[in-house]
């Protein structure tokens, strides 16, 4: 077995062992790494193990280096979860053990694994403050609808069809990204950048688009959203707060979900959520499983690993001094501060 990082000729080598693995997710892909890296600059470092010439096993990692975060790798920041991706336990764990050697050559403050498997890595210490919520699809609508759904979820759509909105799809960013900064400032978080969205576009022509609901030719909810095999992901949706009353979110979500139903998508997946928080609460009205993801953590020269939650009082601080700043000012410089928050 051999490790090493990733080479140019390997690229096509790497996706085609990502969309063959069992254990592979959307953001282990090359693409993930180009629109990274074209946006934000961070380094990364792609591990893959080879036998007899044979892709075995894979770990996509950034290193990342801000004066006021420190100095980290992650696998893989922006994204709900990534970490290794191999054939059997070996193959991981040989693979978390030239992750940790790196670490070290780098001398991070920290080396983070993002996961859905939970096992537990030796020297590694896990957090679990996030979820992410899984409905599970039928190629006949009506069995979501009728065995899936709960009743109270039933009638918020059966409104929100009786309010003249209409739906479509686009691989524009411009509508989606206006709500969405307006709604992370109103929340008191940074924004990512806009190039972010159009880089993931561009390399995902075919598995990424924005869902856009409209009412009298105005777009009051947008959802930018990543095809992965038999998943969708709504990775980012925003409405606009004064149009809520005309239920344009459960419009969106149900009309993307009978179209991933019609097309044989097997799961809808609601993205990812704090644990204990209004957004996990409204998922579960969908009836979506909610899974755990399993951030694991090899300290380096950190004492204690990172807490970006809103449960952390500085966090919190932060939030209600964004709030607070006018609009055009934290869309002009919530990149330069998301591009440093894994």
């Amino acid at each position: 077995m051999e490790i090493s990082e990733l080479q140019k000729e390997e690229e096509k080598a790497w996706d085609s062992y990502v969309y063959n693995s069992n254990s592979s997710t959307f953001y282990h892909q090359i693409g993930w790494r180009n629109a990274v890296q074209k946006t934000y600059k961070h380094k990364p470092v792609y591990l893959v193990a080879k036998e007899g010439g044979e892709i075995r096993g894979i770990l996509p990692m950034f290193l990342m280096r801000s004066v006021i975060f420190g100095k980290k790798l992650v696998s893989v920041p922006f994204a709900p979860y990534g970490g290794v991706c191999a054939d059997d336990e070996m193959v991981e764990k040989m693979l978390i053990e030239e992750a940790v050697r790196v670490a070290e050559e780098y001398d991070v403050d920290y080396l983070e694994l993002r996961t859905i498997s939970g096992n537990n890595v030796k020297g590694f210490i896990t957090q679990s403050s996030y979820v992410t919520s899984i409905l599970k699809l039928d190629r006949n609508p009506d069995v979501v609808w009728n065995e899936r759904l709960k009743r109270n979820k039933r009638k918020a759509i059966v409104k929100s069809e009786k309010r003249n909105l209409s739906i479509e799809w686009t691989d524009r960013v411009d509508d989606f990204y206006k709500i969405y900064a307006s709604n992370m400032r109103d929340l008191g978080s940074p924004v990512h950048s806009k190039k972010f969205f159009e880089n993931i576009i561009h390399e995902f022509p075919d598995e990424s688009k924005v869902s856009v609901v409209k009412r009298d030719n105005v777009v009051i909810y947008a959802a930018f959203y990543l095809f992965f095999k038999d998943t969708v992901i709504n990775s980012w949706s925003s409405t606009r707060e004064e149009y809520r009353k005309y239920y344009p979110t459960d419009f969106g979500i149900w009309n993307v979900i009978k179209y991933c139903c019609e097309r044989g998508y097997r799961y809808y997946d609601f993205g990812r959520s704090q644990v204990n928080s209004s957004n996990l609460e409204f998922k579960r009205r969908w009836s979506a499983e909610t899974k755990p993801l399993y951030y694991q953590y090899y300290l380096k020269n950190a004492k204690e690993a990172p807490n970006f939650t809103l449960m952390n009082p500085k966090r919190q601080k932060f939030a209600g001094i964004w709030k607070k700043l006018p609009f055009k000012l934290t869309t002009a410089i919530g990149p330069l501060i998301r591009k440093e928050i894994p």
